[in-house]
């Protein structure tokens, strides 16, 4: 077995194959399937929900930063609009408002777009590291070049917040509506 790896220290090229909480997907290209094999790394680290993955291939890093960009504007939009339907349904509960309505639909389409394309997604467990006192943390082998750090943060309670903000907003707008047609 081997030593821990020391806060902060770079992994030599034999550590990085033994260590479990880091996954590099090298930019080497043998071949004409390059992109491939490179999506296909990608995804092994994903479903084996390595702590750390650095991606050095520029455009499998810009597309995967893109797509989970995409997924945590979903989650946000839902949170947002379904948090902002209850505080309107709330405030207004003599009233039948449309704008309770509208924000209703909007968390409701962002959860499904979510629940549809997302949560089946390993990817979704991830985020893209920024800051970079935490990257200083990362043993990131040496020779990468600007690459794409994910770290594993785990998407439970990213899901059941959203589901649980869109249903209890469109509970509040059918009693709403149900209210003044009754």
């Amino acid at each position: 077995m081997s030593e821990p790896v020391a806060e902060g220290k770079r992994l030599s090229p034999i550590d990085e194959l033994i260590s479990p909480t880091v996954r590099v997907i090298r930019e080497v290209y043998e071949g004409e399937n390059a992109h491939e094999m490179f999506q296909t790394d990608l995804n092994k680290a994903l479903f084996d929900k390595v702590r750390f993955i650095v991606i050095e291939p520029t455009r499998l890093g810009e597309e995967t930063e893109r797509w989970i960009a995409v997924g945590n504007c979903l989650h946000k939009t839902a949170l947002l609009s379904g948090g902002a339907s209850i505080a309107i349904s709330l405030l207004w509960q003599d009233k039948l408002t449309i704008y309770s309505a509208s924000f209703c639909v909007a968390s409701m389409f962002c959860t499904s777009l979510y629940a549809i394309c997302w949560t089946c997604d390993p990817c979704v467990e991830y985020q893209v590291e920024r800051k970079q006192r935490n990257l200083m943390k990362i043993p990131i082998p040496e020779g990468a070049s600007s690459p794409v750090v994910l770290v594993h943060t785990g998407n439970r309670l990213t899901t059941i917040s959203h589901r649980i903000v869109t249903a209890l907003a469109t509970s509040l707008c059918m009693w709403t509506v149900y209210r003044a047609l009754k």
